[in-house]
Protein backbone atom coordinates (compact mmCIF):
# COMPACT_ATOMS: atom_id res chain seq x y z
CA UNK A 1 0.00 0.00 0.00
CA UNK A 2 1.93 3.32 -0.93
CA UNK A 3 2.49 5.76 1.69
CA UNK A 4 0.00 8.59 1.82
CA UNK A 5 1.82 11.88 0.45
CA UNK A 6 2.93 14.58 3.16
CA UNK A 7 2.48 17.82 2.84
CA UNK A 8 5.64 20.16 2.65
CA UNK A 9 5.78 22.63 5.44
CA UNK A 10 3.94 25.92 4.94
CA UNK A 11 6.95 29.05 4.62
CA UNK A 12 7.32 31.53 7.19
CA UNK A 13 7.09 34.74 5.21
CA UNK A 14 8.83 37.77 6.33
CA UNK A 15 8.32 41.50 4.64
CA UNK A 16 11.57 43.60 4.15
CA UNK A 17 12.04 47.14 2.68
CA UNK A 18 15.94 47.11 3.49
CA UNK A 19 15.54 49.28 7.04
CA UNK A 20 17.05 48.35 10.39
CA UNK A 21 13.95 47.48 11.60
CA UNK A 22 13.33 44.98 8.57
CA UNK A 23 16.85 43.18 9.98
CA UNK A 24 14.75 42.30 12.96
CA UNK A 25 11.94 41.03 11.55
CA UNK A 26 14.41 38.78 9.20
CA UNK A 27 15.98 37.50 12.49
CA UNK A 28 12.77 36.34 14.47
CA UNK A 29 11.45 35.17 11.09
CA UNK A 30 14.56 33.08 10.50
CA UNK A 31 14.40 32.05 14.00
CA UNK A 32 10.81 30.85 13.45
CA UNK A 33 11.56 29.05 10.91
CA UNK A 34 14.51 27.12 12.48
CA UNK A 35 12.18 26.65 14.72
CA UNK A 36 9.25 25.10 13.32
CA UNK A 37 11.56 23.58 10.09
CA UNK A 38 9.80 25.13 7.86
CA UNK A 39 11.61 27.31 4.91
CA UNK A 40 11.45 30.97 4.75
CA UNK A 41 10.36 33.15 2.07
CA UNK A 42 11.60 36.68 1.85
CA UNK A 43 8.86 39.34 0.16
CA UNK A 44 9.89 43.06 -0.92
CA UNK A 45 7.20 44.97 -2.89
CA UNK A 46 6.74 48.19 -4.52
CA UNK A 47 3.69 49.67 -6.90
CA UNK A 48 4.13 50.68 -9.88
CA UNK A 49 1.55 53.38 -10.36
CA UNK A 50 2.93 56.00 -13.06
CA UNK A 51 6.08 53.84 -13.15
CA UNK A 52 5.71 51.07 -15.98
CA UNK A 53 8.84 48.29 -15.56
CA UNK A 54 10.47 49.53 -18.56
CA UNK A 55 10.47 53.07 -17.04
CA UNK A 56 13.98 54.02 -15.58
CA UNK A 57 12.70 54.75 -12.43
CA UNK A 58 10.97 51.64 -12.21
CA UNK A 59 13.97 49.58 -13.09
CA UNK A 60 15.77 51.82 -10.50
CA UNK A 61 13.19 50.64 -7.58
CA UNK A 62 13.29 47.03 -8.81
CA UNK A 63 17.14 46.82 -8.69
CA UNK A 64 17.26 48.33 -5.47
CA UNK A 65 14.34 45.53 -4.47
CA UNK A 66 16.62 42.44 -5.75
CA UNK A 67 19.59 44.07 -3.35
CA UNK A 68 17.59 44.54 -0.26
CA UNK A 69 16.43 40.90 -0.85
CA UNK A 70 19.77 39.60 -1.66
CA UNK A 71 20.88 41.76 1.62
CA UNK A 72 18.48 40.33 3.78
CA UNK A 73 18.64 36.63 2.39
CA UNK A 74 22.31 36.39 3.45
CA UNK A 75 21.42 37.37 7.09
CA UNK A 76 19.07 35.05 7.39
CA UNK A 77 21.14 32.15 6.35
CA UNK A 78 24.03 33.51 8.36
CA UNK A 79 21.89 33.52 11.64
CA UNK A 80 20.12 29.77 10.63
CA UNK A 81 22.21 28.20 8.20
CA UNK A 82 20.09 25.35 8.07
CA UNK A 83 17.22 26.44 6.72
CA UNK A 84 15.92 27.32 2.45
CA UNK A 85 15.42 30.57 2.28
CA UNK A 86 14.17 32.03 -1.01
CA UNK A 87 12.90 35.36 -1.62
CA UNK A 88 10.71 37.46 -4.24
CA UNK A 89 9.63 40.99 -5.23
CA UNK A 90 6.06 41.88 -6.29
CA UNK A 91 5.03 44.75 -8.23
CA UNK A 92 2.43 45.38 -6.35
CA UNK A 93 0.52 47.54 -3.56
CA UNK A 94 2.44 45.98 -0.09
CA UNK A 95 -0.71 45.12 1.78
CA UNK A 96 -2.23 43.18 -0.89
CA UNK A 97 1.06 41.55 -1.33
CA UNK A 98 1.00 40.23 2.82
CA UNK A 99 -2.62 39.49 2.57
CA UNK A 100 -1.99 37.14 -0.22
CA UNK A 101 1.18 35.55 1.08
CA UNK A 102 -0.80 34.85 4.17
CA UNK A 103 -2.89 32.68 2.49
CA UNK A 104 -0.03 30.18 2.21
CA UNK A 105 2.07 31.42 5.21
CA UNK A 106 2.28 29.38 8.52
CA UNK A 107 3.50 33.00 9.84
CA UNK A 108 3.64 36.22 8.51
CA UNK A 109 6.30 38.40 10.34
CA UNK A 110 6.70 41.96 9.67
CA UNK A 111 8.96 45.27 11.65
CA UNK A 112 6.92 47.33 13.84
CA UNK A 113 8.07 50.58 11.81
CA UNK A 114 10.38 51.08 9.60
CA UNK A 115 10.57 53.39 6.14
CA UNK A 116 7.61 52.54 4.68
CA UNK A 117 6.21 49.17 2.86
CA UNK A 118 6.14 46.25 4.69
CA UNK A 119 7.86 47.20 8.00
CA UNK A 120 5.88 50.56 7.99
CA UNK A 121 2.74 48.68 8.79
CA UNK A 122 1.82 49.24 12.09
CA UNK A 123 0.71 52.72 11.22
CA UNK A 124 -2.77 54.59 10.72
CA UNK A 125 -4.95 52.65 8.07
CA UNK A 126 -2.15 50.22 6.71
CA UNK A 127 -2.03 48.20 10.50
CA UNK A 128 -5.24 48.01 10.78
CA UNK A 129 -5.88 46.35 6.91
CA UNK A 130 -3.20 44.04 8.04
CA UNK A 131 -3.99 43.23 11.52
CA UNK A 132 -7.78 42.38 10.13
CA UNK A 133 -7.37 40.72 6.99
CA UNK A 134 -3.94 38.46 7.59
CA UNK A 135 -5.23 34.58 7.25
CA UNK A 136 -2.21 33.54 9.44
CA UNK A 137 -0.67 34.54 12.55
CA UNK A 138 1.10 37.80 12.41
CA UNK A 139 4.45 38.51 14.44
CA UNK A 140 4.94 41.83 14.47
CA UNK A 141 8.34 42.74 15.99
CA UNK A 142 9.95 45.87 17.51
CA UNK A 143 12.77 47.67 16.61
CA UNK A 144 14.99 46.78 19.90
CA UNK A 145 14.42 42.76 19.16
CA UNK A 146 16.95 40.61 17.36
CA UNK A 147 15.29 37.01 17.66
CA UNK A 148 14.12 34.65 18.97
CA UNK A 149 15.65 33.69 22.77
CA UNK A 150 15.68 29.90 22.26
CA UNK A 151 17.95 30.32 19.60
CA UNK A 152 20.19 32.61 20.80
CA UNK A 153 21.43 31.01 24.01
CA UNK A 154 23.05 34.19 25.50
CA UNK A 155 19.40 35.58 26.05
CA UNK A 156 18.14 34.40 29.34
CA UNK A 157 14.96 32.68 28.66
CA UNK A 158 11.35 34.11 29.65
CA UNK A 159 7.83 33.31 29.35
CA UNK A 160 5.56 33.26 26.82
CA UNK A 161 2.54 35.90 27.95
CA UNK A 162 -1.34 35.26 26.27
CA UNK A 163 -3.90 37.23 27.06
CA UNK A 164 -7.24 34.89 27.17
CA UNK A 165 -10.74 36.96 27.76
CA UNK A 166 -12.93 34.09 26.96
CA UNK A 167 -12.85 31.04 25.29
CA UNK A 168 -12.67 32.39 21.72
CA UNK A 169 -9.31 33.25 22.70
CA UNK A 170 -8.26 29.33 22.48
CA UNK A 171 -6.40 29.72 18.95
CA UNK A 172 -4.80 32.11 20.67
CA UNK A 173 -3.66 30.42 23.57
CA UNK A 174 -2.91 27.29 22.03
CA UNK A 175 -0.27 29.36 19.53
CA UNK A 176 0.94 31.03 22.46
CA UNK A 177 1.53 26.87 24.38
CA UNK A 178 2.87 25.74 20.52
CA UNK A 179 5.78 28.89 21.16
CA UNK A 180 6.47 28.14 24.36
CA UNK A 181 7.23 24.21 23.64
CA UNK A 182 9.28 25.08 20.72
CA UNK A 183 11.52 27.09 23.13
CA UNK A 184 11.53 25.79 25.90
CA UNK A 185 9.70 28.10 28.10
CA UNK A 186 6.80 28.33 30.42
CA UNK A 187 3.39 30.27 29.29
CA UNK A 188 1.79 32.90 31.22
CA UNK A 189 -1.92 33.36 31.02
CA UNK A 190 -3.42 36.66 32.19
CA UNK A 191 -7.04 37.45 32.21
CA UNK A 192 -7.64 41.15 32.92
CA UNK A 193 -11.04 42.95 33.71
CA UNK A 194 -12.66 46.11 35.00
CA UNK A 195 -16.06 47.98 34.76
CA UNK A 196 -17.29 49.14 32.01
CA UNK A 197 -16.65 53.34 32.39
CA UNK A 198 -19.91 55.79 33.94
CA UNK A 199 -21.16 57.37 31.18
CA UNK A 200 -19.91 61.70 31.67
CA UNK A 201 -23.53 62.87 31.34
CA UNK A 202 -24.52 61.18 34.96
CA UNK A 203 -24.21 62.94 38.26
CA UNK A 204 -21.79 60.56 38.97
CA UNK A 205 -18.52 61.44 36.97
CA UNK A 206 -15.65 61.78 39.04
CA UNK A 207 -17.02 59.62 42.03
CA UNK A 208 -15.09 57.48 43.90
CA UNK A 209 -17.03 54.07 42.93
CA UNK A 210 -14.95 51.18 45.27
CA UNK A 211 -16.07 47.57 43.85
CA UNK A 212 -17.91 46.41 46.24
CA UNK A 213 -16.31 42.35 47.32
CA UNK A 214 -19.19 40.36 46.52
CA UNK A 215 -18.63 41.88 42.97
CA UNK A 216 -14.55 41.87 43.20
CA UNK A 217 -15.19 38.14 44.06
CA UNK A 218 -18.04 36.81 41.71
CA UNK A 219 -16.20 38.61 38.64
CA UNK A 220 -12.46 37.25 39.87
CA UNK A 221 -14.07 33.54 40.04
CA UNK A 222 -15.97 33.73 36.57
CA UNK A 223 -12.51 34.63 35.05
CA UNK A 224 -10.83 31.51 36.88
CA UNK A 225 -13.33 30.02 35.13
CA UNK A 226 -12.74 30.91 31.70
CA UNK A 227 -9.12 30.46 32.41
CA UNK A 228 -9.08 26.90 33.42
CA UNK A 229 -11.59 25.80 30.97
CA UNK A 230 -8.80 27.27 27.95
CA UNK A 231 -5.52 26.17 29.81
CA UNK A 232 -6.92 22.32 30.92
CA UNK A 233 -6.73 21.00 27.20
CA UNK A 234 -4.13 22.73 26.98
CA UNK A 235 -2.35 21.32 29.80
CA UNK A 236 -2.87 17.78 28.68
CA UNK A 237 -1.43 18.33 25.47
CA UNK A 238 1.35 19.87 26.62
CA UNK A 239 2.41 18.45 29.43
CA UNK A 240 6.22 19.77 29.67
CA UNK A 241 5.20 23.38 29.30
CA UNK A 242 4.94 25.52 32.79
CA UNK A 243 1.82 27.04 33.33
CA UNK A 244 0.67 30.20 35.51
CA UNK A 245 -2.19 32.04 34.94
CA UNK A 246 -3.43 35.47 37.08
CA UNK A 247 -7.11 37.44 37.06
CA UNK A 248 -6.14 40.92 37.23
CA UNK A 249 -8.42 43.91 37.78
CA UNK A 250 -7.51 47.25 35.19
CA UNK A 251 -7.95 47.57 31.47
CA UNK A 252 -7.35 44.64 29.70
CA UNK A 253 -4.73 46.38 27.07
CA UNK A 254 -2.64 48.23 29.68
CA UNK A 255 -2.26 44.99 32.06
CA UNK A 256 -1.21 43.19 28.94
CA UNK A 257 1.23 45.78 27.83
CA UNK A 258 2.97 46.03 31.39
CA UNK A 259 2.92 42.46 31.48
CA UNK A 260 4.75 42.13 28.30
CA UNK A 261 7.77 44.03 29.73
CA UNK A 262 9.41 40.66 30.77
CA UNK A 263 7.72 38.48 27.88
CA UNK A 264 9.66 36.66 25.34
CA UNK A 265 5.99 37.21 23.26
CA UNK A 266 3.10 38.24 23.44
CA UNK A 267 0.25 36.67 22.31
CA UNK A 268 -3.38 38.15 21.82
CA UNK A 269 -6.51 36.81 19.31
CA UNK A 270 -7.38 38.78 16.71
CA UNK A 271 -11.36 39.32 16.89
CA UNK A 272 -12.35 40.96 13.25
CA UNK A 273 -15.10 43.08 13.04
CA UNK A 274 -16.59 45.49 10.16
CA UNK A 275 -15.38 49.15 10.49
CA UNK A 276 -16.24 51.17 7.27
CA UNK A 277 -14.92 49.80 4.46
CA UNK A 278 -12.76 46.85 5.79
CA UNK A 279 -12.13 44.79 8.96
CA UNK A 280 -10.53 45.70 12.31
CA UNK A 281 -9.39 44.50 15.19
CA UNK A 282 -10.80 45.18 19.07
CA UNK A 283 -9.01 47.56 21.28
CA UNK A 284 -6.77 45.47 23.41
CA UNK A 285 -5.37 43.41 20.51
CA UNK A 286 -4.75 46.86 18.99
CA UNK A 287 -2.97 48.60 22.26
CA UNK A 288 -0.98 45.26 22.68
CA UNK A 289 0.49 45.73 19.37
CA UNK A 290 0.90 49.28 19.47
CA UNK A 291 2.72 49.33 22.73
CA UNK A 292 4.15 45.90 23.69
CA UNK A 293 7.78 45.35 24.70
CA UNK A 294 8.27 42.58 23.30
CA UNK A 295 7.45 40.91 20.37
CA UNK A 296 3.24 40.46 19.66
CA UNK A 297 1.86 37.46 17.82
CA UNK A 298 -1.82 37.86 16.38
CA UNK A 299 -3.91 35.00 16.06
CA UNK A 300 -6.80 34.67 14.34
CA UNK A 301 -9.82 34.44 16.90
CA UNK A 302 -11.03 30.91 16.47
Amino acid sequence: MPTPATEPPRPVVVGVDGSDYARNAVDWAADEAALRGSPLELLHAWEPKAFEPHDWYGELLHDAGVDVLQRHAAQARERQPGIAVTTDIVHEKDTDTLEAASERAALLVVGRRGLGGFTGLLMGSVSRYLAGRSRCPLLVVPADEHGAGAVDPERPARRILVGIADVSCASAARAAFEEAALRGLAVKAVTAWSLPPIPASSGYLGAAMPVPDDVYRSIGRAAESTLVDVLAPLRAEFPHVAVSAEVVQGPSGQVLVEASENAEMTVVAAHRRAHGVGRTIGSTAYAVLHHAHSPVLLVPAG
